[in-house]
Order: C-alpha cells, then structure tokens, then sequence
C-alpha cells in the first residue's frame, strides 16, 4: 500500500491547485482525477485571470503539466470507490483495487447538477442552456433571455438577469408562485410565461433554438438560465458527514469537515457561489490549512 501526507480525490480547479500549493511545499500527495469536470460540456472557461475562454479541457491540460515539475506530487486517473479510517488516516480503494493511504484527504469533487427533465434541456447543457451569467452571461449580451423559474427563491433571483439580457421572459413551468413575487415581476417589465415548457430546441451550438411550451405555443429564447438542484457525489454521501443547508459540505474555519483530518474545497463545499477561479483560491486555503496540520503533528 503506497502512503501520502495527503490525498487529493477530485482533478478539478479547486484540487488541482491544492496539489501546486502541496508541491512548492514539498509535500508528498497523490490527486486522483475521475475524468468527468462538470463543465466538460462548456464551450469555454471564463472570469478566470488570464485563462478567461479557455477550453476546460486545455485548462486542466496546462494545469496538470505545470504538476509534473513537482517530485512530490502524483497524478492518477482513476475512481475512488471507499474511504475508511485506517491507522490514524484514511485508507482509500480505488475501482482497479488498487489502496491507498494517508493521513489526510482533501474532496474536491464538485457537486452533481440534477436538471429538470425537459426534453432537450441536456443536450444543450452548456450549450444554449447555463446556469451562472457571471460564468457566460457576457456571451449572451443583449439576447432574449429565458429564466427557468420553479422556487420562490429562484424567482428573487430572476430580476437579477436584465443586467445582460436585452428580454427577459420568466417560465414558471407550472409553478404555484406567490402573486405578489409575479407582481414584482411586471413591473420590472419581464415577461411572464406559466405554461410547463415541453421542450428546448437545439441551435448553433452557442444559443438555443428557442422554447416549445406544452400547449404548442413557441417563445423564440435564445439562451435558458436555470438554477438545478445540486447533490453531493456518492463518495461524500457515502461517508458521516455534515451538510449545510444549502447542501455544501460543513467545514471549521480551516476548512476540515465534521471527520477530523477530511478536508473539502471548491463547489462542493462552496454553496451558491461557484465559480472555477473561486474554487481555485478555496484549494489553495485549503491546502495551507492541510499543510500547517502536518507541520504541527511533528
């Protein structure tokens, strides 16, 4: 069984700069990449300092070699299948069988997006159809925009989006809403649709073809914004720990989880706010407390 001072489970902006931080740090740790970013679907990376459109996938490219100067760092492809504490750490068996060890983990494995099941919304899941404005929002400026609206929440929220759209049309989906949130909605001169939307339409790739509702009816929307529901991975729901309300991973002040030595950074413990710059940062915090941690046991 191979032994670190940290192992890192998720290849993503959050893990990837948690295991730069370790390396200039001399820390012996291992990330173990899964190979399905969830923004594998994104045209482009943006709101990234000088990395912004960047293709996600030559993001974690460039990321991934600046790594291989570092001795102490591993990178792996592979899937975790169980974390267990094991000799005052945690031994971790990846899918090939293989385990591994080490006194602390960190989770960087991002959040699960649960989309609504409308028909055509996944196959333009990045492309036409987004979640984040301050992600993608600029490349949409100025268009007729549509806000997939389904919780009170969400609807607060809707305004928000005239900032970059030139329309603005909420859809309910068929959605009870309070009358006075839709009475705000007027007059904030938006558009309000209540009739459930039966199915996206695909277009060039970069806006959508519009929007089929169920009664026939077609709005011409060239983008769609929503706001899924988000789940945590199986490997952190597999494991005793506590979750925030806004189903981020709880975490101290210097950002270990309720498990003493298990550590978490980026969107799956981030909340609302995501982004891959923020989750880049919160890897590198993360890492300082991690590396402070080791020091101190010695």
């Amino acid at each position: 069984m191979q032994n670190y001072e940290t192992i890192i489970i998720g290849g993503g902006p959050a893990g990837l700069s948690a295991a730069l931080i370790a390396g200039r740090a001399l820390r012996k740790v291992l990330i173990i990449d899964g190979g399905e970013p969830r923004n594998r679907k994104a045209p482009a990376m943006h709101s990234y300092l000088s990395r912004d459109g960047i293709l996600p996938q030559e993001f974690r490219k460039a990321a991934r070699a600046e790594l291989l100067r570092y001795d102490t760092v591993t990178y792996r492809e592979g899937l975790v299948q169980t974390i267990q504490p094991a000799d005052g750490g945690y031994s971790v068996e990846l899918a090939d069988g293989d385990i591994v060890f080490a006194p602390k983990i960190l989770l960087a494995l991002g959040v699960t997006d649960q989309l609504p099941a409308i028909e055509g919304l996944v196959e333009n899941w990045g492309r036409g159809v987004h979640h984040c404005p301050f992600c993608d929002g600029f490349e949409h400026r100025g268009e007729h925009w549509g806000v997939l609206v389904e919780t009170t929440a969400m609807l607060d929220h809707a305004v928000f989006f005239k900032n970059w759209a030139g329309r603005l049309t909420v859809f309910t989906n068929g959605a009870g809403l309070p009358a006075e949130k839709l009475s705000d909605l007027s007059r904030a001169e938006v558009n309000l649709v209540t009739t459930p939307v039966k199915e996206v339409l695909s277009g060039d790739g970069h806006t959508i073809g519009g929007i089929v509702l169920r009664d026939g009816r077609r709005e011409d929307i060239q983008s769609l914004w929503i706001r899924p529901l988000q789940s945590q991975t199986p490997i952190v729901t597999g494991l005793p720990l506590n979750i925030r309300d806004d189903s981020g991973l709880w975490r101290n002040e210097m950002n270990e989880t309720s498990m003493k030595g298990i550590y978490a950074a980026g969107d799956c413990a981030a909340g609302p706010m995501q982004q891959a710059i923020l989750a880049a940062a919160d890897g590198a915090r993360t890492m300082f407390s991690i590396i402070h941690s080791l020091v101190n046991a010695h």
